[in-house]
């Protein structure tokens, strides 16, 4: 899927795969497995799919009984993304050792010469995370000159929950050298990888194409997110475009709203991604 392509293109390529692909899928779903609407699905897509929002596919058309719209997938059931089915297993597998919350924001919105332009609205992102997150997640920032590729390491291993908000490169060539733009140097996949992380739990990237993988070779090339999932993060939340700063702060104000909504309770709640997306449309 091309990001310059036009809406028009994009409602005819949700509408074919919601007809051709996964309007069969919700048969089974419906009617062979009795799957309760409101359920959680995971998708798995591999090839030419990995670049196509499955999640979003719609019918764009109304009722037989012209009631109101037709419903769509989002509409039916909860969707996530799993690179593969072993990732999938790990993440869903209890922690034995429970941690007290803890999240980190990191934030490199003015990465140096010849890194790229600077990201003017990381440091009102920044704020407004941390004005979300509740004190019971022990919430702290790195930002500017504090976010080298040593500190945003040393964060991610001592933290349960990030929050990577600059730039991100995918190399598809070396999937490895893959990397979040940090003042000093790249901090890499490889560098991430490399570490244990025991706390990890949930990764939020506010960046560009870090759910993204390399058209000629989709099913080869790992990708932020999923980099991210590999090294022992249980969920990650990515991008398969281009994030325009506007929606990005208010996806991010929903999302974290809707998660850190009862915390203060000892709970996080489930699906906000799935929330956050319903009332964004």
């Amino acid at each position: 899927m091309n990001p310059g392509e036009s809406r028009t293109d994009l409602i005819v390529l949700l509408r074919i795969t919601w007809n051709q692909i996964m309007l069969p899928i919700v048969g089974v779903l419906e009617h062979v497995l009795k799957l309760k609407h409101r359920s959680r699905i995971w998708l798995c897509p591999t090839a030419a799919f990995t670049s196509i929002p499955l999640h979003a596919v719609h019918p764009f058309q109304t009722k037989a009984d012209r009631s109101g719209k037709a419903l769509c997938l989002e509409d039916l059931y909860i969707c996530s993304y799993t690179r593969t089915l072993s990732a999938l297993i790990r993440s869903r597998q209890l922690v034995k050792k429970r941690v007290p919350p803890s999240f980190v924001a990191i934030g490199q919105g003015q990465p140096g010469a010849g890194k790229g332009k600077a990201l003017l609205a990381v440091d009102s992102e920044l704020e407004l995370v941390y004005k979300l997150v509740p004190a019971t997640a022990n919430c702290t920032t790195i930002s500017d000159d504090a976010a080298t590729r040593a500190s945003a390491l040393s964060a991610l291993q001592q933290n349960t929950w990030a929050y990577l908000a600059c730039r991100g490169k995918q190399d598809p060539t070396q999937p490895y050298d893959s990397h979040f733009v940090m003042r000093d140097e790249h901090l890499t996949l490889l560098d991430i990888m490399e570490r244990h992380l025991p706390q990890a739990e949930f990764a939020f990237l506010s960046a560009c194409h870090t759910a993204v993988g390399h058209e000629k070779t989709p099913d080869e090339v790992i990708h932020l997110a999923a980099g991210l999932q590999f090294s022992g993060f249980k969920s990650v939340v990515g991008t398969l475009w281009e994030v325009d700063d506007a929606v990005a702060k208010h996806v991010v104000e929903a999302f974290c709203k809707y998660m850190f909504g009862d915390l203060k309770n000892g709970t996080v709640r489930g699906q906000p991604g799935h929330s956050t997306v319903l009332r964004t449309r």
